[in-house]
């Protein structure tokens, strides 16, 4: 018989987009719990696929503490026909996140850290780490989708010319207000138009007063080739530098384009055959 909590929330809703040789499917879900859903399932020796979400987390992260809302089953995968593929998920991103020193040293650091002692998850020893969850994951590839180095650069001047859109989604990853002190957002956004498939992979991250930072990857691949352009970068500046109203710097939509480029990676992901 099934675990009650299993019952407890409905299952990931699934969509399907296939653009030329490239399937495009996305995950959403409900926000990942605070508590063990299985709690007579997940054991020191249970098989980490056959765990909850929580634990399935706590045994693969080395984080102290998770943001506020995890989307656990969110995901936006892109696969070639040929097998390769580039996936956009939640544990991926954290995995990213620097587990060893904070790299935002600010007055509300210790504070944050102080009041995230007793949560749920932390049952590791508390340790220095980037309590902003700040991340410069670029997708997980898989398969035959190989990177290699590329100055071929994405066309943003034509993704603004108005087309057809047949296929889009927004999916969160995880979010966090930084106990009211800022807002730290991980999100992927695709879209499909005639002309192609673009992505946008942002993390957002405003510490009130201190900071605000945009790390973005963009993906974008024209009709019918079997390659995808990616172009990640941070922008970043102190909030006293910024010259603009502060409903821009709170809408990462519009701040980024206000932010000084800080550093940048150019490459192509290719499908070997």
């Amino acid at each position: 018989m099934s675990d009650p909590a299993e019952l407890k929330f409905p299952p990931p809703q699934c969509e399907v987009f296939v653009f030329g040789d490239w399937t495009l499917k996305v995950t959403k879900s409900h926000i990942m719990g605070s508590q063990c859903e299985l709690p007579s399932l997940c054991t020191e020796d249970t098989e980490v696929d056959k765990l909850c979400n929580l634990c399935r987390y706590e045994r693969l992260l080395t984080l102290p503490s998770l943001p506020d809302m995890v989307f656990a089953n969110n995901s936006l995968r892109i696969e070639h026909k040929c097998g390769g593929s580039i996936t956009f998920s939640a544990l991926d991103a954290l995995r990213c996140v620097n587990d060893r020193e904070d790299t935002l040293q600010v007055a509300h650091a210790q504070v944050w850290k102080e009041a995230r002692a007793d949560c749920e998850f932390a049952k590791k020893v508390v340790k220095p780490y980037d309590w902003t969850y700040t991340t410069n994951f670029r997708g997980t590839l898989s398969g035959s989708l190989k990177a290699e180095a590329s100055t071929e650069r994405i066309d943003l001047d034509k993704l603004r010319v108005q087309e057809e859109i047949k296929f889009y989604e927004e999916i969160f990853l995880y979010e966090d207000e930084l106990d009211d002190n800022g807002s730290t957002r991980c999100v992927v956004k695709v879209r499909v138009m005639p002309s192609g498939f673009f992505v946008v992979f942002r993390h957002y991250l405003r510490v009130d007063q201190v900071i605000v930072r945009v790390n973005d990857t963009r993906l974008y691949s024209p009709v019918g080739a079997s390659y995808i352009l990616r172009e990640t970068s941070t922008r970043e500046a102190p909030i006293s530098k910024l010259r603009v109203d502060s409903s821009v710097y709170n809408t990462p939509d519009l701040v980024w384009q206000h932010l000084p480029l800080v550093k940048e990676s150019i490459d192509k992901l290719v499908v070997e055959s």
